[in-house]
């Protein structure tokens, strides 16, 4: 059941996406900066947010983050690196966290000094 389910892509995966499929950037003197169906169709396109999780109900998201990014690596690890829902657990942790985290959270993790257990 779980593997069936649709798990949509990130923003930065559908920029990529669109970026090949035609110019990524529209010249400033362009009028379609003003057309409501060219607004319409890329809000669509690009458009993608966590869902509310009543876990965390205020507006500061660091333990959202940190749970999403934990929950993504325990997914991986219980679950298998190829299991595609532990990718909804990715998207959430990408779009809260900010970089320098995730990468200061990968260092600790390959030094084996993170302070979460993934094994449980």
């Amino acid at each position: 059941m779980a593997e069936n389910m649709e798990i949509p892509e990130t923003i930065g995966e559908r920029l990529v996406k669109a970026s090949q499929d035609a110019p990524a950037l529209r010249h400033p003197d362009s009028p379609d900066w003003f057309n409501r169906e060219v607004h319409e169709t890329s809000k669509e396109k690009f458009a993608w947010a966590a869902p509310y999780d009543a876990r965390f109900p205020q507006v500061r998201k660091q333990r959202q983050c940190f749970a999403y990014y934990v929950d993504f690596h325990r997914c991986q690890e219980l679950m298998g690196a190829d299991y595609a829902p532990c990718k909804f657990f990715q998207n959430v942790y990408k779009d809260f966290c900010p970089n320098f985290w995730v990468e200061k959270w990968d260092e600790l993790r390959e030094e084996g000094r993170f302070p979460a257990k993934f094994d449980r």
